[in-house]
């Protein structure tokens, strides 16, 4: 796991700038935990309803507030709103460069996090949240680069990587986000 955080930390922006944007600025944690020494991604399901993103593949992330100093602020303020898990568990090792949604009108400001300790239960409000599921990171790493499709969501046809994983399928700004950051890592090996 060592390798992977001293990896992550030469790709990832140790401060990440923020930019001017009439978008509405978001972030999101990209959350590691380790299983039996193997590294482990952290991805909830939104509850399918008519929020705009309902139905998707997410991080653990969400709107800036006023009360949030900064975007990681939120990023962690947000983990820790949606998994019930501590913030305070979480180091922080880097961001990345924002990601605009596609089909509304946010900027992501994704960052990278390792949550301290063994792998935690993660408690969430099943009325925002449907589920919550680990990824291992090399599963990830072995399926990228990932497929781009045409993928349909409400009534609109987007083309996006798409990463499948049981029965569940990563689409649209939290592929793109991790595409980005496979990309990087790869490229670093």
């Amino acid at each position: 796991m060592q390798e992977i955080k001293d990896i992550l930390r030469k790709i990832l922006l140790p401060e990440v700038p923020v930019i001017k944007s009439n978008r509405i600025p978001s972030a999101v944690i990209i959350p590691f935990s380790t299983v039996e020494g193997e590294p482990f991604v952290l991805f909830l399901k939104k509850v399918d309803s008519s929020y705009p993103h309902g139905g998707q593949v997410c991080f653990p992330g969400g709107c800036k507030e006023e009360k949030d100093k900064s975007l990681l602020d939120t990023a962690l303020r947000e983990f820790e709103e949606e998994t019930g898990i501590p913030a305070s568990r979480v180091k922080v090792i880097g961001g990345m460069e924002p990601v605009k949604t596609r089909s509304t009108n946010f900027i992501i400001y994704p960052f990278v996090g390792f949550i301290e300790g063994s792998k935690p239960e993660v408690s969430f409000d099943r009325r925002e949240i449907q589920e919550a599921f680990w990824v291992p990171f090399d599963y990830l790493l072995i399926s990228h680069p990932f497929p781009v499709v045409e993928f349909p969501y409400r009534g609109r046809v987007f083309t996006t990587p798409v990463i499948q994983y049981g029965n569940h399928v990563i689409w649209g700004a939290t592929a793109r986000i991790l595409d980005l950051l496979l990309g990087k890592f790869k490229s670093a090996i």
